[in-house]
């Protein structure tokens, strides 16, 4: 079975908790996640991404939200000063208006901390967005809306032996290759939203297998290698978007030290 076969089970459930498990997964998990999945169906992970949170979008809930989210937990403050650790003061101070009751104190705790290593302050990003998504659940804020698909996205999708395309909502390409025997099979290529060319390979049974390249979205090359029953396997190079190259090697999907 399938990562999203699993989700897609448990339905609106499922699609919920998947939701908050990618908002406090770590950046560079999140986009292993979000590559494998947007491959497997990326209708269904278009859909994952329209409700995934940052901490930015702490500060445009409703301000009475925002105080119950700080009177929540005593600790909320502290860590939204490791969140706002090392803007200048004006931009600290534009946040009056939105969290008036609490401004005093917050500038308390930022007068207090010295440093907050990168690590920390992803740590106290995630805490609050937890604790909003606790409130939301439990029905004592609104919280994000949540923007959900329709039940059939939910459906194991059935498509006709032979050439296939699959379109995002809008009408835009996602992907296109051949189905034989109801599994995708030989080249396939992979589109993002915008149409902008997003991976290309080949399958053998429904699973990854040869040479395999993914691309940024401006249309230069982030990684290539090759993959065997769906695990990267052999050596494989990664490209940053300044260019900078890198080198990997992998049996059965497993990289080496």
């Amino acid at each position: 079975m399938n990562m999203l076969d699993r989700i897609k089970k448990r339905t609106f459930e499922g699609f919920k908790d998947f939701v908050l498990n990618m908002e406090t997964t770590t950046t560079s998990s999140r986009q292993q996640i979000l590559m494998a999945g947007i491959l497997e169906d990326p209708i269904f992970m278009t859909y994952i991404m329209k409700n995934v949170r940052s901490f930015e979008d702490f500060f445009n809930l409703p301000s009475d939200e925002i105080d119950k989210v700080v009177r929540s937990q005593e600790q909320i403050l502290a860590m939204l000063a490791k969140c706002l650790f090392g803007l200048p003061s004006d931009q600290i101070q534009a946040y009056q208006p939105i969290i008036p009751n609490h401004m005093s104190k917050l500038k308390d705790e930022l007068s207090y901390l010295k440093e907050v290593p990168a690590s920390e302050k992803e740590g106290a990003r995630k805490f609050i967005l937890q604790v909003i998504r606790k409130l939301q659940m439990e029905e004592r804020i609104q919280g994000f809306p949540w923007i959900l698909p329709e039940s059939d996205v939910f459906h194991p999708r059935v498509y006709s032996e032979g050439k296939c395309q699959i379109h995002f909502d809008s009408g835009i390409l996602a992907a296109e290759g051949e189905i034989l025997k109801g599994r995708r099979h030989k080249i396939w290529k992979h589109y993002y939203d915008t149409g902008k060319i997003m991976a290309e390979g080949e399958y053998s049974d429904g699973l990854k297998s040869g040479a395999w390249v993914f691309y940024f979205a401006n249309g230069k090359i982030k990684s290539q290698g090759k993959y065997k029953t769906d695990e990267k396997q052999g050596q494989w190079t990664d490209w940053d978007r300044a260019g900078v190259q890198t080198q990997s090697e992998y049996n059965e999907g497993v990289k080496k030290s």
